[in-house]
């Protein structure tokens, strides 16, 4: 673990801004901009459906994120999706 960084499997470690450091977002809220380009390309490996056309699922951490591409509202969330 390295402290103000993020770890995304097929992308390595990534820098977080403080503000978002251990930030954890809920359905309904808006993730932001920074992290939509960490997507999860291989989302049958996690036992997750395809995602429905405008939408994209994106790792933050340990969580999962299902997200609208146009703007980043959260659909769906799957939290600790994995364990170190």
């Amino acid at each position: 673990m390295r402290i103000g960084f993020y770890f995304a499997p097929s992308y390595g470690y990534y820098s977080v801004p403080r503000d978002y450091w251990g930030q954890r977002w809920r359905v309904g809220e808006y993730l932001p901009s920074i992290f939509w380009r960490y997507s999860l390309d291989d989302w049958r490996t996690y036992g997750l459906g395809y995602p429905p056309e405008g939408t994209r699922w994106v790792l933050v951490d340990n969580h999962i994120y299902l997200i609208d591409e146009y703007d980043g509202y959260i659909i769906d969330v799957i939290y600790d999706a994995w364990s170190w």
